[in-house]
């Protein structure tokens, strides 16, 4: 038994049906088309306000005509000018924020005989006792070694909340 001969059948039975189908013979023509209108833009007898200028119109727009001011006559805005013909205005400037005042000189600290890991502060600050300048790494646990040499160091003033305390590594 071969297939050659039937497929090639059914292979252009398909092609006429997808032909076939493809066609419609139940074309939808657009419906016609009505005419519109013309606007009843300011017709007498309407609700609908008239243009400026058109004859019957009893005033500008929103009925104003400026003969039931009263009087009191204000002089029309000036025309509007060119941006680059304007002086430059003086706008108040904003208040500047206070910058913490500068840092008094920095003093060496005293080192402490046999730990080099702390030191003391001389003068006014002496009765901090020691502190701590140990070197920490960058996940924030001490390494065992000290700050070097004339690094600049800031702690908080325990006895002045907000104050700070300058001094450099001995």
């Amino acid at each position: 038994m071969k297939f050659e001969p039937i497929s090639s059948i059914l292979t252009a039975i398909a092609v006429l049906v997808l032909i076939t189908g493809c066609k419609t013979r139940n074309t939808v023509q657009a419906p016609p088309l009505e005419e519109v209108p013309p606007a009843q833009y300011g017709q007498p007898g309407s609700e609908i306000p008239m243009p400026p200028g058109q004859p019957g119109n009893t005033g500008g727009r929103f009925g104003y005509n400026g003969a039931n001011d009263g009087g009191n006559s204000n002089p029309a805005p000036p025309a509007p000018r060119d941006v680059r013909d304007m002086e430059p205005t003086t706008a108040p400037e904003p208040p500047k924020k206070e910058k913490p005042a500068a840092p008094a000189p920095s003093v060496y600290a005293n080192s402490v005989p046999g730990n080099p890991l702390v030191v003391t502060l001389p003068g006014k600050h002496s009765s901090l006792g020691q502190i701590s300048i140990e070197k920490y790494d960058s996940a924030g646990n001490p390494t065992g070694e000290p700050l070097k040499r004339g690094t600049p160091v800031q702690i908080p003033d325990p006895n002045n909340p907000g104050q700070k305390i300058y001094f450099k590594v001995p």
